[in-house]
C-alpha cells in the first residue's frame, strides 16, 4: 500500500511536471528499505540463510561431510541483498545515463529516475525492479511511437519516463513475481 501510495503520486508528478521531488523517492527508498530491515528483524531462525554446500576439507570432521556452512544469516542475506540490488540497479540507469549523453550531447534520463527505480528496487527488490524497468521503457516507447506517428512530438521531445516506470512498478508489486517465474520456468 505505502509503495502503491509512493508509485501514484509520482506518475502523476511526473505526467504534469517532468519532475520527481526527492522527498517522494528519497523518502520512499528509505521507508522502503526501512521495511525490509523490519521484516528481517522476524526472520525464524535459519530462514533465508544463505549456505555454501558441498565438501569442505576445512570443516569436515572424521570424514564426516558438511552439509553446509552459513555464509549469510538471513537476515544478512536479505539486508545486504536489497542493498546490492539497490546499488546495481541505480548504477545500471547511472550507465545508461551517461552513455546517452556521452554519444547524443544531451540528457535523456534525470536522476528522478534513478531514485525512482532504486525506491521500486528498496521496496521490491533487484529483479522486480529490473521487471518494472523493462514494462516502463516498453510503455514508454510505445507512447513515444504513437506520438511521432500523430505527428505530435519529434524525436528529442521530452517524455514522463518516471510515470512509465511507476506504472511498471505497480505492475511488478502485483504481476511481476508470477510473470518472473513463468519465464524462469521457459529456460
Amino acid at each position: 500500500a505505502l509503495l502503491g501510495f509512493f508509485l501514484i503520486g509520482l506518475l502523476v508528478m511526473d505526467w504534469q511536471t517532468h519532475t520527481l521531488p526527492d522527498a517522494f523517492t528519497l523518502a520512499g527508498a528509505v521507508l522502503g528499505f526501512l521495511l525490509l530491515c523490519a521484516r528481517a528483524a522476524f526472520l525464524n531462525p535459519h530462514q533465508y540463510d544463505l549456505l555454501l554446500h558441498g565438501h569442505n576439507p576445512l570443516t569436515s570432521v572424521g570424514g564426516a561431510i558438511d552439509n553446509g556452512n552459513v555464509v549469510l544469516t538471513g537476515p544478512e542475506h536479505l539486508v545486504l541483498g536489497r542493498l546490492l540490488g539497490i546499488t546495481v540497479a541505480a548504477c545500471l540507469l547511472l550507465l545508461l545515463r551517461f552513455a546517452y549523453q556521452t554519444f547524443r550531447g544531451r540528457e535523456g534520463l534525470g536522476l528522478g529516475d534513478i531514485k525512482l527505480v532504486a525506491m521500486i528496487t528498496a521496496f521490491l527488490g533487484f529483479w522486480l525492479a529490473a521487471f518494472a524497468i523493462f514494462f516502463g521503457f516498453i510503455l514508454c516507447s510505445a507512447y513515444a511511437l504513437t506520438l511521432i506517428a500523430r505527428r505530435r512530438a519529434i524525436s528529442t521531445t521530452r517524455l514522463p519516463l518516471g510515470a512509465f516506470l511507476a506504472i511498471g512498478g505497480l505492475v511488478a508489486a502485483i504481476l511481476g513475481a508470477p510473470v518472473i517465474a513463468w519465464y524462469a520456468s521457459l529456460l
